[in-house]
């Protein structure tokens, strides 16, 4: 047999037993003597199955907002991180406008390179430089340190000094430029003089240069600004 629950009237209180789910067309969902009156159909209710409804909805609700506080708390690093790069971003924006700038004290229509920083695996400081683009790799922990801001200017200085036929990339020419643009951003005296074995077809010299450029500007101590690191892990 069909369980049966009373569905009462709202309007005039008159019940009466029906199944749970009655049809569409069981003259039972309707009160038939106040639908007369009003001249529209006047449903029954069923207060045990209402109760039971706002039950239902009061779980579901409960359980959708766990579900939002999972979400947002799972989101929540990957926000902070979002925000840390965008900070990060316009901290190198700006140093390379600085640097870029000072490469052409008489002004320039050249337009700089877009920069981004990414992540090296090892956690050290370098660079590439693509043309339109330069990357700068920097450690996922690191907030700042000389060697981020050298590596840029070096990276930027690929893009005003030409590459010659005889020096190739990383010659004199290029570590001049790169060392004037440093004493003049930073104030600080860089002095190479003691890196000997310079050839033509070796990077291994200009690679020392800049080992020791990085090194002098961090005893000097003058780089006073950082950049957020990376310090937050996904869930």
């Amino acid at each position: 047999m069909t369980k049966q629950v009373r569905w009462k009237c709202e309007k005039c209180d008159d019940g009466l037993l029906a199944p749970t789910r009655p049809r569409k067309n069981d003259v039972r969902r309707y009160c038939l003597p106040c639908s007369a009156k009003s001249g529209k159909l006047v449903d029954r209710v069923a207060p045990s199955l209402e109760k039971k409804r706002e039950k239902r909805t009061a779980i579901v609700q409960q359980k959708q907002k766990a579900k939002r506080v999972r979400i947002a708390t799972k989101l929540q690093p990957k926000k902070e991180r979002w925000k840390r790069w965008e900070q990060r971003q316009a901290v190198f924006n700006k140093e390379a406008d600085r640097i870029w700038a000072l490469f052409y004290p008489q002004g320039t229509n050249r337009k700089r390179p877009l920069i981004k920083i990414v992540f090296s695996r090892n956690g050290g400081c370098s660079g590439v430089n693509y043309g339109n683009d330069i990357i700068v790799r920097v450690g996922r922990w690191s907030s700042g340190g000389a060697s981020a801001w050298e590596v840029l200017a070096h990276e930027l200085c690929h893009s005003v000094i030409p590459t010659s036929t005889r020096d190739g990339s990383h010659g004199k020419a290029f570590y001049v430029a790169l060392k004037n643009v440093i004493e003049a951003r930073w104030k600080v005296r860089m002095d190479w003089s003691s890196i000997n074995g310079y050839t033509t077809s070796s990077h291994s010299w200009g690679y020392k240069v800049d080992w020791l450029m990085q090194e002098q500007l961090e005893k000097a101590e003058v780089v006073q600004f950082s950049y957020p690191a990376d310090q937050v892990k996904e869930v």
